[in-house]
């Protein structure tokens, strides 16, 4: 999750994409223009901590949807930013957090890969 503090207001979104350096965030579009700095709450994912940063709009697109998330009028507002501003101490630990998910999912892929290859493979 992902929240985005706008004229002192909340606005919650989900946080898709995540690096050390940046988020995308999707949330149903529910007009204004693109806030070029936002203050920006964001939850880090697999750890319980909250982060504060300032993050830069690098993007600002409306996707039209079908589903529920894109609220009464059908669009997704997809949003992305560049941390600007944060706490040294939440970088770093926003970045050992995207390298241990890297980390993490390339050792499955090669385990699945070397797996497919071997005839009696188990995985676990």
């Amino acid at each position: 999750m992902c929240w985005e503090m706008i004229d002192g207001r909340e606005h919650s979104g989900l946080a898709l994409d995540l690096s050390s350096h940046g988020l995308r965030i999707e949330r149903p579009y529910a007009g204004g223009p693109t806030r070029r700095e936002v203050q920006l709450e964001i939850e880090v994912p697999g750890i319980d901590e909250v982060m504060w940063a300032r993050g830069d709009a690098c993007f600002d697109v409306l996707v039209p949807t079908t589903s529920p998330a894109g609220g009464p009028l059908g669009l997704i507002r997809r949003t992305g930013y560049r941390i600007a501003i944060a706490a040294q101490r939440d970088l770093r630990m926003l970045k050992e957090v995207v390298f241990e998910t890297y980390r993490t999912r390339y050792e499955d892929m090669l385990d699945r890969a070397i797996c497919s290859c071997l005839p009696d493979c188990q995985r676990a």
